[in-house]
């Protein structure tokens, strides 16, 4: 029996310009679901409240079957992210983040943690505040693939990636739900990665869900 990862209910949050409003789903254990819509739609805002850094004003997010209304903290042991401005200390080093961070995750793996960024192409003595965009998502990445999360938050992921990287990156996430079966929301204006990766596929316009869809369907 698939397991629910996500379950988002009724869930709303309003700004004076701007309300997201009763956004309902729910996402099981190793699909991919890929959320697009407009700059302004509400994309951002529905990832930082699943990620905590929101609090929302009405609804319920579930996350692994936890019934908590979720406030920001870093260590929430079932997610990982990609999310821009990322959440790191900018004026230590990549060794040093992980080293500090890590070790709130039960999972974490300092050895994973290496191997990624050397598959990466990342130096551990770098200054996180020196990367570039697209070294901040490798970064992310290796630091939230080393403590193996059940969800996967990429908020534009792929923005400031080569495009060798940018495929690479989407194997990658095509391999650890398969291989782990964890679960993925990634939201994107390049609508080809989700053509090459999605299972589901979720628009958002003006904080309205339109549709939420089983891309084979």
């Amino acid at each position: 029996m698939e397991r629910c990862v996500l379950k988002v209910d009724g869930l709303c949050k309003s700004y004076k310009d701007f309300a997201l409003k009763d956004i309902s789903f729910s996402l099981e254990e190793g699909y991919i679901l890929g959320i697009i819509g407009r700059n302004g739609a509400g994309k951002t805002t529905l990832m930082n409240c699943i990620l905590g850094k929101t609090v929302y004003d009405k609804g319920s997010i579930q996350i692994c079957g936890s019934p908590e209304q979720f406030h920001e903290n870093m260590a929430k042991e079932n997610l990982g992210f990609v999310v821009e401005p990322g959440p790191f200390f900018v004026a230590d080093t990549l060794w040093r983040n992980g080293e500090l961070l890590g070790p709130f995750y039960k999972t974490w793996d300092r050895k994973a943690f290496y191997k990624y960024l050397r598959a990466f192409g990342l130096n551990p003595d770098k200054l996180y505040s020196d990367l570039s965009k697209g070294m901040k998502t490798k970064f992310q990445l290796a630091f939230a693939l080393a403590h193996a999360p059940k969800l996967m938050v990429l908020d534009e992921p792929t923005g400031g990636l080569d495009p060798v990287f940018r495929q690479e990156f989407l194997q990658i996430m095509q391999r650890e739900v398969r291989e782990k079966m964890m679960s993925v929301i990634i939201s994107t204006h390049l609508t080809t990665d989700l053509d090459k990766v999605a299972d589901y596929v979720m628009l958002l316009d003006k904080g309205d869900c339109v549709f939420y869809l089983d891309k084979e369907g």
